[in-house]
């Protein structure tokens, strides 16, 4: 919000209420704004009227990761740190991962499910097991769906839709414990 902002400024340029515009180096004032962590960018300009102006976008989370210290993924793929003040309502992903596979693995895979409806609305939880193998917590239902890694995910998840389309319907979201989609051309169910 405004005061952070103001708090960010004075705390690495200096005060700069009341001052004089012409007197405050914007562009020092813009790669001050531009170095935090939950900005993306920055823009500082002042009108002929004598009002200084900062036009900021913030980085959006796409995914947080609990795991050792916590942090999120942005929508550009890049590590940003967990705030004090809020929390974004984004796929958590738990178990022993790496910076590396968060950003070059998770970020696409949950990239494709936040660009399709069904995938959105579904999957609440990823946890990540060892061998960087993917589990799915939906948000309906009471089962697992183990995608194991991510080689052949599209494949996977157009297999799993039709699943859930077709045959989970019919016998009902908790019939089984868990959807396996590990082995190639094949969904494997466990039952309750």
């Amino acid at each position: 919000d405004d005061m952070e902002v103001l708090k960010i400024v004075k705390r690495g340029y200096g005060d700069i209420v009341n001052t004089p515009v012409m007197h405050i180096d914007k562009d020092s004032v813009e790669r001050l704004l531009a170095r935090n962590s939950v900005i993306k960018s920055a823009q500082v300009y002042y009108t002929l009227d004598g009002y200084f102006h900062v036009e900021i976008t913030q980085r959006k989370p796409v995914l947080r990761i609990m795991s050792g210290e916590g942090y999120y993924v942005d929508e550009d793929g890049k590590i940003m740190p967990l705030s004090r003040k809020y929390t974004s309502r984004v796929v958590v992903a738990t178990g022993n991962i790496s910076r590396k596979f968060a950003c070059n693995g998770l970020y696409p895979f949950i990239m494709t499910l936040r660009n399709d409806e069904f995938w959105d609305a579904l999957v609440e939880q990823i946890v990540v097991e060892k061998g960087n193998e993917v589990v799915l917590i939906p948000k309906v239902g009471n089962f697992r769906i183990v995608l194991g890694t991510l080689d052949d995910m599209n494949e996977k998840l157009e297999n799993l839709r039709l699943f859930l389309r077709e045959g989970i319907v019919l016998k009902g979201w908790n019939v089984y414990k868990e959807i396996n989609l590990k082995f190639k051309n094949q969904i494997v169910c466990v039952k309750r």
